[in-house]
């Protein structure tokens, strides 16, 4: 639970005890950016911690707790991804994807704990690619690294498209290609010049993004419960029923993998904080929680929202046939006035994803480029003196995108590989953690797994890898594809496309010690 202290570490703006919970949380948001709009000592110190891991502070480091909470919790974007993927998961055991829900929070949630120890240790930009680096080696490093940028660059185009498809739909425009496609490359545009405006400008419309997410998803989760309790037809049984059709037949094991995907694609992104490291507050103590209760607050609402939604369906068959099952509840439980409402809530979702996409790939370009990790890193790495955001990286990023938009007509083949990169950028960063006993960076004060680090990498390295089977081994045709295993061979198209420029260029960079992060300096 965020607490007073969470948001507002100032205690002369402390709001008084007695205040609702909404009234607190409009007041932490407006003290919050205060805030981190200021700069104190504690700067410094966190100047001279990185300086300690070799690198001179470059970034602006105005970030405080909401924001980077924000971040995380905006990429994860539960309106998002349930609305996009609940008709895939409900078609594959009906009621029960609530339980595969449930699971893949709680692996996901294993999965956070490791990486908020590890940006305790490490709280750097570029995350993934900095502790693998330092864990174990730059080769390794590079790979991991690679992954989670092939995660953001693939992913952000098809955020983009959402919420362009919405927006069309929404102005009644339709959905055709063309112009679908222009709104994708507008979107782009537009969430690429809130970037070059810098880090600041990009908190403050993603805490907007977040808070409204918050809010309405709290509100048609209450409203539909609350329409569900009040028709007196209140049955529990049927979250324990699984199959769609009412056939009888139970889900295979098949059946139930691929419904996982549904909170395996909707669950990530919590680790986005720990790419902002370098613009955040106390980064050690602030960073941490916000991967951990960005995960946490994700995976919990969501639980309570797909029950209000489950609860509300009345026609299975028609839900699992539907293109967008979840409108089509709300529609028939709200009404049509409302649906601009929630529609509004939607939009709002989407685009303070694509905003967290964007952050996310750009900082972790940056990290890289600055290392030489990466093809025109000497141009890639390069700080605005005014803004201090990687301009040149956000220009690449909304090139690259506009480019894919453009050229591929089907975005699922490029997107595709968002999930399976992912995943296995997850297993490269767990490996690392459970291979090196060394203990990298002063942790002080700063969150710890104490005796349970090896229990928990251990559960969490096995769940990671039964998520890349379960995207990448059972039969999953793409609408439109005659492959079945499309996520599969793409991810494993842009691997060789890493391992290509890795023989190429990068390790022999590695080899001559041009290339990977400075070594560490002792603690004073």
């Amino acid at each position: 639970m965020l607490t007073m202290k969470t948001f507002s570490p100032d205690a002369r703006i402390r709001a008084p005890v007695k205040r609702c919970c909404i009234i607190d949380f409009f007041y932490y948001l407006q003290c919050n950016m205060k805030l981190e709009t200021k700069s104190d000592g504690r700067s410094k110190d966190d100047s001279r911690e990185l300086a300690r891991f070799g690198y001179v502070q470059q970034l602006r480091r105005s970030m405080g707790a909401f924001s980077s909470f924000a971040i995380s919790f905006s990429l994860i974007s539960i309106i998002t991804g349930i609305f996009a993927n609940f008709g895939f998961g409900y078609r594959q055991v009906g009621p029960a994807i609530l339980w595969s829900w449930t699971v893949v929070g709680f692996g996901q949630f294993l999965v956070a704990l490791v990486m908020a120890d590890l940006a305790t240790r490490i709280p750097i930009s570029g995350y993934g690619y900095q502790w693998t680096s330092r864990l174990l080696n730059p080769h390794f490093g590079y790979f991991v690294g690679w992954l989670l940028l092939m995660q953001f660059l693939t992913g952000f185009p098809g955020v983009c498209q959402a919420l362009a498809a919405t927006l069309s739909g929404m102005a009644g425009g339709g959905n055709g290609e063309w112009i679908v496609t222009g709104l994708t490359v507008g979107v782009i545009s537009l969430i690429t010049l809130v970037h070059l405006y810098g880090i600041r400008l990009v908190s403050r419309v993603n805490n907007i993004g977040v808070f409204t997410e918050i809010f309405g998803a709290a509100l048609i989760t209450l409203v539909l419960l609350g329409l569900y309790f009040i028709s007196g037809k209140a049955d529990f049984t049927v979250i324990f029923e699984a199959g769609v059709t009412g056939s009888g037949r139970s889900p295979g094991f098949s059946a139930f993998a691929l419904s996982l995907l549904m909170g395996a694609w909707c669950l990530t992104g919590f680790e986005a904080a720990a790419d902002l490291a370098e613009e955040t507050h106390q980064p050690k103590s602030t960073v941490p929680r916000a991967v951990i209760v960005s995960q946490l607050s994700a995976a919990i609402g969501g639980f309570f929202m797909l029950l209000a939604f489950i609860l509300s369906i009345e026609e299975r068959a028609m839900v699992a046939g539907s293109g967008a099952p979840l409108i089509s509840v709300l529609q028939a439980k709200l009404g049509a006035r409302w649906m601009s409402m929630v529609g509004l809530v939607v939009v709002a979702s989407i685009f303070a994803c694509g905003v967290a996409s964007m952050a996310s790939a750009t900082r972790l370009i940056f990290s890289l480029a600055r290392d030489s990790m990466l093809p025109f890193s000497s141009r890639l790495r390069r700080i605005h003196p005014a803004s201090r955001a990687p301009r040149i990286a956000t220009t690449a990023v909304w090139a690259l995108s506009c480019a894919v938009v453009l050229l591929i007509r089907r975005l699922e083949i490029i997107t595709s590989i968002s999930a399976v990169a992912g995943y296995l950028g997850y297993c490269g960063i767990v490996t690392a953690a459970l291979m090196s006993a060394r203990k990298s960076g002063n942790r002080g004060a700063g969150f710890s797994l104490g005796r349970l680090q090896r229990p928990v990498q251990w559960v969490a390295l096995a769940w990671t890898l039964i998520v890349v089977a379960a995207l990448t081994v059972p039969a999953n045709r793409v609408e439109g594809f005659s492959d079945t295993h499309l996520p599969a061979k793409s991810a494993l198209a842009a691997l060789l496309l890493g391992l290509a420029v890795y023989l190429v260029l990068i390790r022999s960079r590695i080899l001559r010690g041009q290339a990977g992060p400075p070594l560490e300096k002792s603690a004073a």
